[in-house]
């Protein structure tokens, strides 16, 4: 059986998300897409106190015209879907996007 992928600070984080948004299922898919960082990149938090995120954010960085050139992403998260580089340019932006929201809600919180 899988291990079970926490947050540091989640309850606060979802608390944090609910005041931006009222929508269950974009906070629940936030916090999923910034488990499944963690568990191939290794403890948000951590890469918070390390650089305050910068590091990640650039292995988490992919631009349209580097999936085009068919450019691999730098980071360590297998993204799957039936369009190509488009996919891994879809999947890495949405991570992207969950994991500055984490890394927003530590700023604001320290």
């Amino acid at each position: 059986m899988a291990t079970k992928i926490v947050l540091r600070h989640e309850e606060e984080f979802r608390s944090y998300l609910m005041n931006k948004s009222n929508n269950q299922r974009v906070i629940a898919d936030c916090i999923s897409r910034c488990r499944r960082v963690q568990k191939h990149e290794g403890d948000l938090a951590e890469h918070f106190w390390d650089d305050r995120g910068s590091s990640l954010m650039k292995r988490l960085s992919y631009s349209m015209e580097e999936a085009n050139k068919g450019i691999s992403p730098k980071h360590s998260i297998e993204i799957k879907g039936s369009n190509g580089f488009k996919s891994m340019y879809e999947g890495t932006h949405s991570l992207h996007n969950a994991v500055k929201q984490y890394l927003d809600f530590m700023k604001s919180n320290r």
